[in-house]
Formats: structure tokens, sequence, C-alpha cells
């Protein structure tokens, strides 16, 4: 920053130099200066099978225990656990389990599905489950973050609002209820 502006990015490999910066920085958006955001880090432990045939499964399967989700090169996702753990990226191997069963019960078949992978995410919470979206108080600071568990699939709105105010336009949907005032 220099006379209360950005002037880019700096982390500990490289410095960065732009007008304009956009924090979205997931669940660690908090512990970027100068504004600290009240996200909060949320685990989720997924696990990763190979069906036994790529077409057992086509679509998206939920149950209130797990969700598969087929990939047409015949990998399985089955997930996913919701944690709050802090920063702890590490898998249980007992919650893996359960995923686990959970999916042999919905899909009895996946018996003779290999285990793949297993790992644990961390999606960026807020104290009122909404995302944080806009211009700071800063000049040319802005904020994307805090989707939880829906970052892959806001990601297309959040570009085309977010390219809407950092360019000056008015977004097409109204940002008010995003607005990273609501935390000052």
């Amino acid at each position: 920053m220099a006379e209360g502006r950005v002037t880019g990015v700096t982390t500990n490999k490289t410095s960065f130099h732009a007008p304009k910066v956009v924090n979205c920085a997931g669940a660690w958006s908090g512990k970027i200066a100068p504004h600290s955001f009240p996200t909060r880090p949320v685990k989720g432990q997924m696990l990763c099978l190979v069906m036994p045939s790529r077409t057992l499964l086509k679509h998206v399967i939920r149950s209130p225990h797990a969700y598969l989700i087929p990939r047409s090169d015949g990998r399985l996702l089955v997930g996913a656990t919701v944690e709050e753990a802090g920063f702890n990226k590490r898998t249980d191997p007992a919650t893996i389990q359960g995923l686990h069963r959970a999916a042999l019960e919905l899909v009895p078949q996946l018996r003779e599905a290999k285990i793949l992978e297993d790992w644990a995410g961390l999606r960026p919470g807020t104290p009122d489950a909404l995302p944080i979206l806009g211009a700071t108080e800063t000049p040319g600071y802005y904020v994307a973050t805090g989707h939880f568990r829906d970052g892959i699939l806001l990601a297309p709105i959040t570009a085309q609002v977010m390219s809407a105010v950092i360019e000056g336009r008015r977004p097409e949907h109204d940002l008010s209820a995003f607005s990273p005032a609501r935390f000052q």
C-alpha cells in the first residue's frame, strides 16, 4: 500500500505490482492485510474410488450421509464432511471409512470399487453463511470469498459480478447482502 491505496501483492517469494487487487484467498482471506474478514476454515474430507465399471453411475446421488459424483474417467468422488477443525487438513481413517460405508449403502456394487485416494480441503465459512463480495474501504482492494461449499458452483457468477465492480460498472445483481462493510 502507498498513500492508502493498493499497489500490488507481496508474498514471501515475490511481489506483483497492480493498481487493483482481489482477495480471493478462501479460508485464508481473513489473514491478509489490510482488512481482517471474518472467514474461517471449514474442513471437508472426501474419498475417491475407481468404479468397477465406468457406466455404473451416470448422475449424482445424495443422501444425508454422503454424496456420490461420478466422473467420466471412471472415478467416483464420495463426500463430504463439514468440520470445524481450524486449518487442520489431515484426514481421519474412521471418517473416511464412514464415507466409504455410506457410499456402499447407496450403491452396493461399489464393494468392487478400488479406493484411489482421500483428502481434506478447507472451505471459507463466514458468520452469516454468505459470501463476501465487493470493494473495501481501501481504494483498489476488493474481496471475493466466503462461498463455503459452493465456491466452484458460484465461480462464474462471482467472476461476472466482481468484474463489473472492479471495472466501475453496476453489477447485474444486487450485492448489498454480500458487502464487506456488513462486518465493520
